[in-house]
């Protein structure tokens, strides 16, 4: 429940306190926080591309409270995957190279904060000529890093 609670006052705007991760119940909470994050981040990813494609009528205030959405979550990306999280038992997609090449992961990380927070901004013109290709690019991010550090076999 502490969880649904960090996701859902992230996805707020609200500030989140993840603290330090060190027992091993802890890691649990590491793994289900990032796993949450995710989902939050997914949930919001799918809504915004329906409206790109004009799948759904577009909503500029939905929009940009979504694209906001996405960019917090961005920002609580590396609380999701403190050291020790790598060696759980839980089920996570995680691979090992979020831990032994952190450098890149980090890179990846904050191209995805970059990117997203770009996205903030394109929603916030209404203009689909700005939005689209800055949504394409900001996704761009994600499946950048989850093709090098997310397993498709796991958890």
């Amino acid at each position: 429940m502490r969880l649904v609670k960090f996701a859902v006052a992230a996805a707020l705007g609200l500030s989140v306190a993840v603290g330090s991760f060190a027992a091993a119940d802890s890691m649990t909470d590491a793994i289900k926080y990032r796993q949450s994050m995710m989902e939050v981040t997914g949930y919001n990813f799918k809504m915004m591309a329906a409206m790109v494609k004009k799948e759904m009528p577009y909503n500029k205030a939905d929009f940009e409270k979504m694209a906001s959405t996405v960019h917090t979550m961005s920002m609580l990306t590396q609380d999701g995957f403190p050291k020790g999280s790598d060696s759980m038992a839980a089920p996570t997609h995680a691979k090992d190279a979020v831990w032994s090449e952190p450098e890149k992961f980090n890179k990846d990380v904050v191209a995805f904060q970059k990117a997203s927070a770009a996205l903030v901004v394109a929603a916030k013109t209404g203009d689909m000529s700005q939005i689209g290709p800055q949504f394409k690019e900001t996704a761009g991010t994600c499946k950048k890093c989850h093709d090098s550090f997310r397993s498709k076999s796991e958890g």
